[in-house]
């Protein structure tokens, strides 16, 4: 038999789900409510694309600015580290970008 725990888990989630339809229904229902919300959406989708971008430009410009102090002898060696070290947090960044 299922705990206590779990009927009252699943009754939440399904008190959770028909609230959501009803939003939805009432957003669906007002035409001026629903473009505000998509406004502020598109609002919303274009400062996360900008953060991305400037979180991007930002590694590059510490990476030449690591590359402009490194000593000459170990410039290669930086910029081998660099590329292995923020690889994947780039490629993160260009994901989410897209």
């Amino acid at each position: 038999m299922p705990s206590e725990d779990l009927y009252f888990e699943a009754l939440h989630d399904i008190i959770k789900d028909l609230v959501k339809e009803y939003i939805k229904k009432k957003i669906n229902q007002n035409d001026e409510i629903k473009a505000e919300i998509m406004g502020i959406l598109e609002k919303f989708l274009e400062s996360k694309f900008k953060e991305y971008d400037a979180m991007a430009r930002m590694a590059k410009v510490t990476a030449e600015v690591g590359l402009i102090t490194a000593p000459s002898s170990i410039k290669d060696e930086a910029v081998s580290e660099f590329v292995s070290t923020f690889r994947k947090e780039i490629e993160e960044i260009i994901r989410k970008t897209f």
